[in-house]
């Protein structure tokens, strides 16, 4: 249906670009007119190769897309690389079968409807989910701290899912419920085929990674079976394996891990990408950065901002700035809290910190006070986007691999924080951390900066 949407909106984007060109642009006079059918016998091709295009660059492929944005990024890639391949064969032709205007506005016309097809059918989609219609039914393997996270989230926030039961090995688990969901059984193949029969199971998602391999590909064949989806929360291998090479050594085959890809070129466009978002954000912020200088120094005694000895990229120590939101000895009080830390693993976190002032807690809210970070991104101690920047107490706890989220700068927002920012356990918050940096791209940033908007305005998991 989409495909036949597409090729009414590109027909139609050219007829308008048409009449654009010689209706309203009649001033820039051309050496002649073609008439309106020439153009349109062109469009069959024309509409050809768009198709073409947007087959190639994987616009129709349904499981490519996480949400709309990324269906328009990708719609914008295809509808410029199909007007470059059309300017291509002009220049080939040399005939003046097409106008290059009509070709530049059919261009941005195209995307602009081609765009609000997909908004419009993803907004449908979502309400039609909304009405409990379409929803696919999940059985999610493994009842641990990621299973029980991954069932809240698609209950809260995934409309498209209807979480059903999980399946876990630990005994105490078994007959228990988490957020409403009840343990069935032990992660038996059997069970497992039986459960996704009888209860017309849509899609299983194998959320641990202490599962064994052969029960893993046992169930992935019983899914194959029964024509279910299948998804898998990566090991930390996985989560590598973009950068494994195949070399020989001898004659024997060996997996090579080769650098990270945020580095070279792409370090300095993200660089660049710091500086200038960095820059303008505290030249628009300027009034809020003297409004909460002045709140925070007239509503509890001490300093204005907050230093702190952070670690940043490769072990080194810098000096985070922050509004103070907390009383004016609150260090000194943390290790008579540390004991209380709501989150697992090295990171110390608290709903009811009671070292935090009114003002403070107004301010975690919203994330406010950590608005004095864009002078250490601008100094380039910090980057808009990436790993959180840990304590140093905090990272001589680290195991080895945990320190593999040190090698980029740390950043200001990042995926732990539109991911459920304090309600993520320090494991998972890790492999995030590591997804972002085997995973990096300037588009990626540019998703996660507008999903960090609506997590900071209704301080989602924020404490």
């Amino acid at each position: 249906m989409k495909i036949i949407f597409d090729i009414i909106l590109i027909n139609l984007s050219f007829v308008v670009a048409y009449f654009f060109r010689f209706q309203v642009l009649d001033f820039i006079t051309p050496s002649s007119i073609p008439i309106f059918e020439q153009y349109f016998r062109v469009l069959v091709f024309i509409t050809i190769i768009w198709l073409a295009i947007f087959k190639l660059v994987g616009l129709y492929d349904k499981k490519k897309f996480n949400n709309v944005l990324d269906e328009l990024a990708v719609l914008g890639v295809g509808a410029t690389l199909s007007t470059l391949i059309l300017f291509g064969l002009l220049f080939l032709y040399r005939e003046y079968w097409v106008s290059r205007l009509v070709v530049t506005n059919a261009w941005w016309i195209a995307f602009s409807l081609l765009g609000i097809e997909r908004i419009l059918i993803s907004s449908a989609d979502y309400l039609t989910k909304k009405l409990g219609l379409g929803i696919k039914n999940v059985l999610i393997v493994g009842a641990g701290e990621m299973g029980q996270l991954l069932a809240l989230k698609l209950k809260n926030e995934m409309v498209a899912y209807r979480p059903i039961a999980f399946f876990d090995d630990d005994p105490a688990k078994i007959g228990q419920n988490y957020h409403g969901i009840p343990v069935q059984g032990k992660i038996e193949t059997s069970q497992i085929k039986e459960f996704i029969k009888n209860n017309k199971i849509e899609e299983v998602i194998i959320a641990s990674y202490k599962i064994s391999p052969q029960k893993v590909l046992d169930i992935i064949t019983e899914c194959e079976r029964y024509k279910v989806e299948f998804k898998l929360v990566p090991g930390i291998l996985d989560l590598i394996a973009s950068r494994l090479d195949l070399d020989q050594v001898g004659g024997l085959p060996l997996l090579t891990v080769s650098e990270i890809s945020l580095r070279g070129l792409k370090a300095l466009v993200k660089r660049l990408f710091d500086i200038i978002l960095s820059f303008v954000g505290i030249v628009v912020l300027s009034p809020f950065y003297v409004l909460f200088a002045v709140l925070v120094k007239i509503t509890s005694p001490g300093p204005v901002l907050f230093k702190q000895k952070r670690v940043w990229m490769d072990g080194k120590i810098f000096d985070m700035y922050k509004f103070r939101s907390m009383v004016k000895n609150a260090e000194e009080l943390l290790p008579e809290l540390e004991s209380k830390s709501e989150v697992a693993g090295h990171v110390f976190k608290i709903k009811d910190d009671p070292r935090m002032t009114q003002l403070g807690r107004f301010m975690r809210r919203l994330s406010i006070d950590e608005f004095p970070q864009l002078f250490n991104v601008l100094f380039g101690q910090m980057s808009l986007v990436g790993p959180r920047p840990p304590l140093p107490n905090e990272v001589e706890k680290y195991n080895a691999w945990h320190k593999k989220r040190l090698r980029v700068r740390p950043g200001i927002t990042g995926l732990w924080q539109v991911s459920g920012r304090s309600l993520i356990p320090f494991e998972e918050m890790v492999r995030l951390d590591i997804y972002y940096i085997e995973n990096w791209s300037l588009w990626q940033d540019f998703k996660i900066l507008l999903k960090t908007i609506p997590v900071v305005l209704f301080g989602t998991g924020a404490y």
